[in-house]
């Protein structure tokens, strides 16, 4: 639980703090979805990231508090199906150009969606494995090294998602 805990802090935290970093830019993104009312675009350009560091918080208290880890799992559940119903919704439409607001400038691919809805489960499925009391240091022993092949994997990913969508711009072109 600690190393999922740390690691879904570590995402959304790193989530919000390059949103908060230039919310201009990130207001259009969301603006660029076409889903969120023009009228309430500047408050969901910050309440996204707003929800990301409220969860990345959560998730830092989450091994300790039972309460908290369930806030923080369905919370995270909620808002990736949220960015995953968001990317459907614009690929459906064949709007696969847009950023995904994920940082780098990624566009959108059923990949993300993917993405998105392994990183819900994993959010709920982190409930399952809590184990009663405090960290102890067997937990973080466990926890450094899952944490990063974690952190491994969600970059790789990341990095493999971005290629297919520059080959396949390429191979349009």
């Amino acid at each position: 639980m600690l190393g999922a805990a740390l690691g879904f802090a570590l995402l959304l935290g790193a989530a919000a703090w390059r949103k908060f970093g230039d919310l201009p830019a990130f207001t259009v993104v969301v603006a660029d979805y076409r889903i969120v009312p023009r009228a309430l675009l500047p408050h969901a350009g910050a309440f996204v990231p707003a929800v990301e560091a409220t969860l990345a918080l959560l998730w830092l208290t989450a091994p300790w508090y039972a309460n908290g880890a369930a806030v923080a799992g369905f919370g995270t559940a909620a808002l990736m199906v949220g960015y995953a119903a968001a990317i459907a919704a614009n690929l459906v439409r064949g709007r696969s150009w847009i950023d995904c607001g994920c940082g780098g400038g990624d566009q959108l691919t059923w990949g993300l969606v993917a993405r998105n809805a392994v990183l819900a489960g994993l959010a709920v499925a982190t409930l399952a494995f809590r184990s009663p009391g405090a960290p102890d240091w067997g937990d973080v022993a466990v926890s450094v090294p899952v944490l990063a092949v974690a952190t491994l994997l969600y970059l790789t990913t990341g990095a493999l998602l971005a290629n297919s969508a520059a080959m396949r711009t390429w191979r349009e072109a």
